[in-house]
């Protein structure tokens, strides 16, 4: 037994003083009466209250001294040394997810996750320590265990929701090693139940205790906008709730209010609409929904609608119908064919495609090369095999953004090796099948020729083939589309001498030089981005938008706990702590206080 606030123990002086209390006398007036016939039980009061006399048994004095014992002992919290499994661990993870940021828990669901992880950290006991995990983009320790609550708080005042998807495997792997070697640890994750969890029951390192926040389903989104003509815009609205609505199309040109459309859409449904009215002249084109919900990322989307950049791309193939046709969905593209005999050095282009073939001498850049012959190749190209099944796209790849490989198959391959600077976008279980340069010169290479795969007969082909070209192609993230949190790659044209982005919110920021510049990866707010090239010629300009599109997320009805799987405890001793007495004195101090009252106004003490 140990005293954590041995100081209290001056609270012990009111027993004592409790005593006293007993022993003073009474002062009455003094009255005249004929008769003490019917005063008797006053004087056995008045004898009672004489001072310095021996004290009689009282119930009422018994229960007071130990109430005021009871609150004593409390003030000195008392502890037991040596309790076993007192000193725990709790990791807590915040769920980071885009739908936290759903306002049907004031202020956010995010926010009130946060104010609970406060809440769980002015909790602490003595011997106890808490760790702080964000599911974020990745998952980042924002805080190490510990027992102080200020260094905790700084923790979550850098806590902040992502703009998509979080992954639960890789916060659950953090928790893991936070708790290595501490056989009393929990995991708390606070969230809606949106966090991705692995396909496979994980296994912790401690008891999950989940924390729900949020209590609606109601919400409707923009899934879609495209533009199908020069004038014409499809939207599609969809409906995740339950509840039927009736919602207005606001359309804004250039930020200018010009048209709202009434629609309708059913519960857990969605509703298309086509408008005609685009003006001629407008750059980018906003569509909002109203009135607004508790989930407001998905009522806005835009669409860039100025007329892109032209760029010259020279295709030098034998026959491939698939990719000429792929390169030519590009708006702004040109593309030139030509065979392999008929190629001649120092044609100047914005982009090289070459098919099954490449040049003699200084190879051009940017270019992208298909199956090249055997001892050719920016990466050489070894002899024929089978790459084996191919793996699934990594949709965080921006080369791979909406590409699905289930169902391709690649028939043989070349083998490379992989030098360094490159890296593997898209592979087969035994060999690579496509590679990029990192940085500058851009370059991308197939080691495989596409007509001896199906992958000219999936819809992941021409996504695949955009993707490469705003890549490769100077200017290609222009008029584009992203989601957020995905990194955009800004290949400037040749001669640019400085390069800047303007967030939505307005915030400029400068990437280049030096050059070529890092991915841009500040595209955690929906809305448009400003991008701003230096040349000899002037100031160009260009957007890119980041749009939310994702229906599992615009769900916002709070998911149910994670399926988990406990790992078996460390055999190790288990850890001991102070287990502390004072709320059960505090407890044990009201119970007498209640029964004093009691008994004071239901009979004689």
């Amino acid at each position: 037994m140990s005293l954590l606030a041995p100081l209290g123990a001056f609270a012990l002086l009111a027993i004592p003083a409790v005593a006293l209390l007993y022993f003073l006398k009474v002062r009455r007036p003094e009255l005249r009466v004929s008769t003490l016939q019917f005063w008797r039980p006053f004087v056995a009061d008045r004898r009672a209250n004489a001072p310095w006399q021996k004290l009689r048994g009282s119930i009422l004095l018994a229960l007071q001294l130990l109430a005021a014992g009871a609150i004593a002992l409390a003030l000195m919290r008392p502890g037991v040394t040596g309790a076993a499994g007192v000193s725990s661990t709790t990791v807590v993870m915040l769920d980071g997810s885009a739908s936290m940021q759903s306002s049907d828990q004031a202020p956010t669901r995010f926010e009130a996750a946060v104010a609970e992880a406060r809440h769980r950290a002015g909790q602490l006991r003595s011997g106890q320590q808490m760790a702080v995990i964000l599911l974020g983009t990745h998952a980042e320790l924002l805080g190490p265990p510990s027992g102080d609550s200020a260094v905790l708080n700084a923790a979550l005042n850098r806590a902040h929701p992502t703009g998509g998807e979080v992954d639960l495997g890789e916060g659950i792997s953090l928790a893991n090693a936070v708790l290595a070697g501490r056989s009393d640890g929990i995991i708390d994750l606070i969230g809606d139940g949106h966090a991705r969890a692995p396909s496979n029951p994980p296994q912790l390192a401690g008891p999950l205790e989940f924390i729900r926040v949020g209590s609606t389903g109601e919400n409707a989104g923009i899934e879609a906008i495209t533009r199908v003509r020069a004038n014409t815009v499809f939207v599609r609205v969809a409906n995740y709730g339950r509840s039927d609505r009736d919602l207005r199309v606001q359309f804004l040109a250039d930020g200018r209010l010009v048209d709202v459309l009434p629609l309708h859409v059913g519960a857990n449904a969605s509703s298309d609409l086509t408008w005609a009215n685009l003006p001629a002249t407008t750059q980018v084109l906003q569509t909002r929904l109203t009135p607004g919900d508790a989930f407001n990322v998905d009522d806005s989307a835009w669409l860039v609608t100025a007329a892109p950049s032209v760029h010259k791309v020279l295709l030098v193939t034998a026959e491939n119908g698939f990719l000429s046709r792929a390169l030519g969905l590009r708006p702004g593209v040109q593309v030139t064919v030509q065979k392999p005999a008929d190629y001649k050095p120092g044609q100047v282009f914005d982009l090289y495609v070459f098919d099954g073939f490449v040049p003699a001498g200084r190879l051009p850049e940017p270019a992208l090369y298909l199956a090249p012959p055997a001892g050719q190749g920016p990466v050489v190209a070894g002899s024929l095999v089978a790459p084996g099944a191919v793996l699934p796209a990594d949709q965080r790849d921006p080369i791979l953004q909406d590409v699905v490989l289930k169902d391709v198959h690649v028939q043989v391959a070349a083998k490379v090796a992989v030098p360094a600077g490159w890296r593997v976008v898209m592979a087969g279980t035994d060999q690579p099948l496509l590679l990029v340069h990192q940085g500058e010169p851009r370059i991308a290479e197939f080691t495989f020729d596409v007509h001896q795969s199906d992958l000219p007969l999936r819809a992941a082909f021409p996504i695949l083939i955009q993707n490469l070209l705003g890549y490769l192609l100077p200017g290609g993230f222009e008029n584009r589309a992203f989601p957020p949190e995905r990194p955009v790659t800004l290949a400037t044209e040749a001669g640019a001498n400085a390069l800047d982005v303007t967030t939505p919110d307005g915030r400029t920021v400068r990437l280049a030089p030096p050059f070529p510049s890092a991915p841009f990866t500040d595209t955690s707010r929906p809305g448009v981005y400003t991008v701003r090239q230096q040349l000899a010629a002037g100031t160009r300009t260009s957007y890119f938008v980041v749009n939310f599109a994702d229906p599992e997320l615009s769900r916002i009805a709070p998911g149910p706990a994670p399926l988990v799987q406990e790992s078996a405890r460390s055999a190790g001793p288990i850890p001991h702590g102070t287990l502390e007495l004072w709320p059960w004195l505090a407890i044990g101090a009201l119970v007498l206080l209640t029964g004093e009252w009691f008994v004071f106004h239901r009979g004689p003490g």
